[in-house]
This record gives structure tokens, sequence and C-alpha cells, in this order.
């Protein structure tokens, strides 16, 4: 596991995708399985959507297949594919910073989707953490436009801790995992809505309704 760093040293440094490319994949479902299953959904009706379903279910879909899931200042993702774009078996390094610190790691992408049924459509995706990273887990991220209008955000998480330090300190990394989590899905609910992105930050806390 890499150890944490100045976060702005390490914002300075290359992205070392070779370190992370030939690692192997961590945890499957099978692996994982007793496990509880984090999920966090938030539901923006119609009508909280400034130009249309159909604008704002294209820009959150493309915020997910561009990696773009979490405010700036909490996580940020690149991906060794073309474009940087999501795509399945594309490692993507994960830069996360909490305070003056940030942590390095790697997750590798195992499947994508992309329906577009007459009634419903849905845009997903879906990680698993590379040997070195500090937890040992699977995660998706999904938007879903539903037959009245309305995007749903929906994002699962499964994982255990990845080292015996991990494990010590569980309740912290609980609560930093949830705080993400929480802050990626106001994160997406902002595009969806058409926000402006600067007010969202890892501290941001949707309601029940995906409202911040």
């Amino acid at each position: 596991m890499t150890m944490p760093t100045l976060a702005r040293r390490l914002r300075s440094r290359p992205i070392p995708f070779e370190r992370w490319t030939d690692r192997a994949v961590t945890a499957t479902d099978e692996d994982l399985a007793g496990w509880p299953v984090d999920t966090y959904r938030a539901r923006i009706p119609s009508d909280e959507l400034r130009d249309g379903a159909d604008a704002a279910f294209g820009r959150v879909g493309e915020a997910i297949l561009a990696l773009r899931l979490f405010p700036e200042n909490a996580i940020t993702l690149a991906a060794d594919s073309t474009h940087g774009r999501a795509a399945v078996g594309a490692t993507v390094l994960q830069r996360v910073t909490f305070g003056p610190f940030a942590l390095e790691s790697a997750v590798r992408l195992t499947a994508l989707e992309t329906s577009d049924d007459t009634d419903r459509e849905t845009v997903s995706l879906t990680w698993a953490t590379l040997d070195g990273h500090p937890e040992r887990g699977i995660e998706t991220f999904s938007a879903t436009r539903g037959p009245d209008g309305s995007i749903i955000l929906t994002i699962r998480a499964r994982s255990r801790p990845g080292t015996r330090l991990v494990r010590l300190g569980t309740p912290f990394a609980r609560w930093l995992q949830r705080r993400y989590s929480r802050a990626a899905l106001a994160h997406l609910a902002a595009i969806a809505r058409g926000q402006p992105l600067e007010g969202v930050s890892e501290r941001s806390r949707p309601r029940r309704d995906g409202r911040r």
C-alpha cells in the first residue's frame, strides 16, 4: 500500500500508470460474500431538472463515462484508456485527498453498461480494487432515466480492509468511504440539475431525495 503524502506534492507528480497496470484485481463478488453492501441513492424529479430529462441524463451519463465522479478536491481519477474515458479493462488511478494529505491507489474497470430502452435509459460502470489498494472492494456508479422523466443516481459499494493497518483503522476508513460516496452523489446530482459545481465538495451531503 502506498503511504499518504502531502497533497500538493502528489498533484505535481506524473501519473504512474506503469506502477499499477500489471497488478491483479483483489476483489470479486465471491470474495466479498457476507460483507454488507453500502447503497447511496438520489432521485431527482423531472421538475427539478433545469433543461429537461434528456439533457440532464446526457450530462450525468457523460460525467460517468468521462470518470468525473467526484468533486476535484476529494478524489481525482485518471484512466490509461483512449482519451481517459471509461473502458472495460482500463486501469484507473485514484488520488484521494483528506486535509493536507493524499493517497494514491488504483482500480480496474470490470463492467460498463449503456442501455437505451424505450422507457428507461441507464449508464453504469463497475470497478474493482487492485493489489496495493488499501481496500479490497467493488463499486458501481449508475444513472437511470425513468419513464416519468426523473433521474435516479445510485452508488453501490462493498469492501473489506485490504491491509492490517486499514483493519486497525476500520472506523476511520468507513467514515471516509461514506463521506466520499455522499460527495460523489451530490456531485452527480448537481451535474444532472445543471447546477454550478463550485459549492460541491467532499463535505457535501445530499438529503434523501438527493438535494444538497
